[in-house]
């Protein structure tokens, strides 16, 4: 459950409690909770093209990271925090090797931005709503300084768009999950 309207603490919350920088983005789908935390790794490619081209873009000349940042925490069926940290402003971001979420939680060292996404999921009557937030905590006001036009950038181009196109390709991947399951055998 989101903190902000349950006030119950998320993994997120309890990940990167505070941050400088926050999207957050949310859609109601018509399935149930375990059809839409299923659909989240069924997503076809092709459902997102403009992340796709994006991520494509970024990441020319740099080594390409085939699943996204690492999980760092999960509660099967209700949310799912991915997470890094790195010099994000960078043309080839620097990444610092984050053994586990502990250590991305105490990480200080100055100069870096510690990012994390959450994919968190609440039934809503028969639907879901799905929320995308994205936190983000410079480890300095040097690095605060340098990724301020970064996320504006981004926020208002690619990563607003990658998350909307996200919530609703999982809509799309769910619903068509839903009906499926729940057509009778003999249909």
């Amino acid at each position: 459950m989101s903190s902000e309207t349950s006030g119950s603490v998320t993994l997120l919350d309890e990940l990167l409690p505070e941050y400088a920088f926050r999207s957050r983005y949310a859609r109601t789908i018509a399935a149930d909770p375990p059809t839409v935390w299923a659909s989240l790794d069924e997503i076809p490619r092709w459902r997102l093209p403009v992340t796709g081209l994006l991520m494509g873009v970024r990441t020319l000349g740099a080594k390409r990271l085939r699943s996204g940042p690492p999980t760092l925490a999960t509660v099967d069926g209700v949310e799912q925090v991915r997470g890094a940290v790195a010099k994000f402003w960078r043309l080839k971001p620097t990444v610092a090797p984050i053994p586990d979420p502990a250590a991305f939680a105490g990480f200080t060292e100055p100069g870096w931005a510690k990012a994390a996404m959450s994919v968190r999921l609440t039934a809503r009557g028969s639907g879901t709503e799905v929320v995308v937030e994205t936190r983000v905590q410079p480890t300095s006001s040097e690095a605060r300084r340098r990724f301020a036009p970064y996320w504006w950038l981004i926020k208002l181009g690619g990563a607003g768009l990658i998350r909307l196109e996200l919530l609703s390709a999982l809509a799309w991947t769910a619903e068509r999950r839903a009906r499926t399951c729940n057509k009778p055998a003999n249909a």
